[in-house]
């Protein structure tokens, strides 16, 4: 039996970017683990008439949303490290300095390898340098994940604890989208009318080039177990979003592969 560790920057990405993946190997008898850093707190929240009551309470809302999600993709571990979401570059949220794009290294690395030396994972898995798209809180789960794979096994910078021991995983992986994969799921949106002109024309793809990605999981069997983890998010996805509305002769291939770049 192997185990995985996904660190994850908000509620909602361990469904976006490891849905299927999480899934797959929780159902064929893995440990998985989901480690989320940031309490999801400066989103936005969908499908609510009372958003401006529900921002007091939204990290609390977005705890239990991610617990359900786990629940839908047969994940029974996972660690909320409550970090302050930081929004996005140029917002009062980015600005906070609690806020996790703000941390010092030491503290979320440290909580970081305390999880990895607890869990004792072969393979963690967390973003690319752009952290995908750009998000602040992306390019500081990458940071703080990359460093965290080496200082666990690092005892001058982070002495061992009671009951711990030095684990060093085997693998770091960074979740990847195929640029070629993804004009082509567009292409394929636009001629079957799911998308309209205008949302085609500005599609400006993002990810990585396809020579670059190691690993593609088939996670085909274990799409709804994706979509039921992204519908718990329940305030973060319209219900009438288009991903929840795929036809279900491209719902396996729009949905069921993730992509991972061995670093």
């Amino acid at each position: 039996m192997k185990s995985i560790l996904a660190f994850h920057a908000h509620p909602d990405d361990e469904s976006v970017s490891t849905g299927v993946t999480l899934a797959k190997y929780a159902a064929e008898g893995h440990r998985v683990v989901v480690a989320t850093a940031t309490d999801g707190s400066a989103g936005e929240i969908h499908n609510y008439d009372n958003p401006e009551e529900l921002f007091p309470k939204l990290a609390e809302m977005r705890r239990k949303e991610l617990e359900a999600s786990l629940e839908a993709l047969g994940v029974k571990e996972y660690e909320w490290m409550g970090f302050k979401d930081s929004g996005m570059m140029g917002t009062s949220e980015n600005d906070d300095p609690d806020c996790f794009w703000r941390q010092n290294y030491f503290d979320p690395v440290g909580k970081l390898v305390d999880i990895i030396r607890k869990y004792k994972p072969d393979a963690l898995i967390t973003y690319d340098p752009f952290g995908g798209y750009g998000h602040p809180d992306h390019i500081q789960t990458h940071r703080i994940g990359t460093a965290a794979f080496f200082a666990a096994s690092d005892l001058d910078k982070f002495p061992l604890k009671e009951n711990q021991e030095v684990w060093i995983p085997e693998r770091l992986y960074y979740s990847a989208w195929s640029k070629t994969r993804m004009q082509s799921r567009r292409q394929q949106m636009f001629d079957a009318g799911i998308i309209s002109e205008e949302e085609f024309n500005r599609f400006n793809p993002i990810g990585s080039e396809h020579d670059d990605i190691d690993v593609e999981v088939d996670g085909r069997k274990y799409v709804e177990h994706k979509i039921n983890s992204m519908k718990a998010h329940r305030s973060q996805f319209k219900d009438d979003w288009w991903g929840f509305n795929i036809p279900d002769e491209f719902k396996e291939d729009f949905l069921g592969y993730e992509n991972y770049i061995l670093a």
